[in-house]
């Protein structure tokens, strides 16, 4: 796992602080402290792979730090795991909820375990499983190819040329977002909507609409449906990617006060 930055937060340098970081390096792992501390999380983050919240008795008390780091999780995509006692575990689960971590591990910990578990998490397989998965329908081939060449590095991506292989894809893989084209010819983007929810197994997926017209009545058109949002085709690739990001974001927050409201 050589190359891969570690940020460990921690209070006290503790036997327990000295063998963990001893024992990342021994697997390659490049290992940056921080304290429990807002600047000093904040001065090290954008250099981090993962982020190791080796949590004691002061570690709730630090309750804005908490904040930031589920605001971090979801914002960002850190990854994050999280070591402590079961009680600390339950206390910081008030703040940082147990889904945005890769593990949660009780002390005393089993250093060979960590490792394991951690060379499991930054294994590029399991890098490429974590990452949101779209498909994209569009009749284009080329506008289909240059979307995919946008978003592969940040996404899983698939592809579709009509509404029946979109259909098709999706009756054997899982997706978090669909882009669909809405000035398809034959069937077009509305009718393929349609078609999609009402499938049982594509029906909940949120559908954006691209659509290369941005006049009033035709946003309003495509708004009427009530897609997950829509975008124009003439879109910069910055621009998509910052849409993308922020709607997947959104959906996170959304998921999290729905937890916190049950």
């Amino acid at each position: 796992m050589a190359g891969y930055n570690v940020l460990l937060i921690r209070d006290k340098v503790t036997f327990m602080v000295n063998a963990l970081i001893t024992n990342l390096e021994k697997g390659g792992y490049r290992v940056i402290e921080a304290d429990y501390d807002l600047k000093s999380v904040i001065a090290n983050e954008d250099d981090v792979d993962v982020m190791i919240i080796f949590s004691d008795d002061a570690t709730t008390e630090k309750q804005n730090l908490l904040v930031y780091l589920k605001d971090m999780c979801v914002e960002k995509g850190k990854l994050m795991l999280l070591i402590g006692s079961k009680e600390e575990i339950d206390n910081i689960s008030e703040y940082i909820p147990p889904h945005l971590f890769c593990e949660v591990l009780e002390r005393p910990l089993d250093m060979n375990l960590f490792i394991e578990k951690l060379d499991n998490i930054m294994s590029e397989e399991q890098l490429e499983k974590r990452k949101k998965s779209i498909l994209l329908v569009d009749d284009d081939p080329t506008y289909l190819q240059l979307l995919h060449d946008w978003l592969c590095e940040d996404y899983r991506v698939g592809m579709a040329k009509s509404g029946v292989q979109a259909i098709t894809w999706l009756a054997r893989n899982n997706v978090d977002l669909i882009l669909l084209d809405y000035e398809m010819p034959v069937t077009n983007g509305l009718q393929v909507f349609k078609m999609l929810k009402s499938e049982q197994f594509s029906k909940d997926i949120p559908i954006m609409f691209l659509t290369s017209k941005s006049d009033r009545d035709i946003i309003l058109r495509v708004m009427a449906h009530k897609p997950a949002g829509y975008m124009l085709k003439h879109i910069t690739r910055q621009q998509l990617l910052t849409n993308i990001a922020q709607y997947f974001v959104k959906e996170e927050y959304n998921k999290l006060h729905k937890d916190v409201e049950e």
